[in-house]
């Protein structure tokens, strides 16, 4: 059995891993290259904001919205950890994920003159893989405080996000594609490691209890 401080690490670990913030960063630059600082930090800000509350509501929610539909928990673990597997082996390869997001998303969102809510807070900071990735965490928690550290792990990720957002042209610099690059396969390959785990414990549930 995991302890509190274990499985917040997971939690924390795999939502940084799957918002990426490191990644988005470039994008941000890419899609807002006439706006001032002002209005990137508006964008930002709301941005994580609205991720906040996305991921949340899936948090609290998600179990009670597969209950209703028939689908099993031991299932959408499997299914869950098969969509974070995909995305961990693209950053691997450092590929953009299309579970994530597409360049032409990208192109679009460079048309817009606000890209606060999309594509910036969804699909590229709360896309499939993040929402999946709640949903399960939340699922494997074994406690009422281990599921409060769920979103204590989302409150953290998103302030994170907000600083790298912020300081985007400067952390790019900084590390460079090269850097960046590296940064990027390290979380693809904790990820796998925590998607595979996923995978199994879902195996677990839906053979070991009827599918429950």
């Amino acid at each position: 059995m995991e302890t509190e401080l274990g499985f917040f690490l997971t939690a924390f670990v795999s939502l940084f891993a799957l918002l990426d913030p490191i990644g988005v960063a470039p994008i941000f630059v890419f899609m807002t290259p006439a706006n001032s600082a002002a209005e990137k930090k508006s964008m930002a800000l709301r941005a994580c904001l609205f991720v906040f509350c996305v991921l949340a509501f899936f948090a609290a929610t998600g179990s009670v919205i597969f209950r209703f539909l028939g689908i099993t928990m031991g299932a959408f673990r499997i299914a869950g950890g098969l969509i974070l597997l995909k995305i961990s082996l693209d950053m691997i390869e450092a590929r953009v994920s299309p579970a994530r997001h597409t360049l032409k998303e990208d192109e679009e969102g460079r048309l817009k003159e606000d890209v606060a809510i999309v594509p910036l807070g969804v699909p590229l900071l709360a896309g499939p893989g993040s929402i999946s990735g709640v949903i399960v965490l939340m699922s494997r928690a074994p406690s009422i405080l281990a599921q409060s550290l769920v979103f204590a792990a989302i409150g953290l990720n998103v302030l994170v996000a907000y600083s790298v957002l912020r300081h985007a042209s400067r952390i790019g610099e900084l590390l460079g594609e090269t850097g960046q690059g590296v940064f990027i396969r390290i979380m693809g390959l904790l990820l796998a490691a925590i998607s595979v785990e996923f995978i199994l414990s879902g195996i677990q549930v839906y053979f070991g209890r009827g599918g429950s």
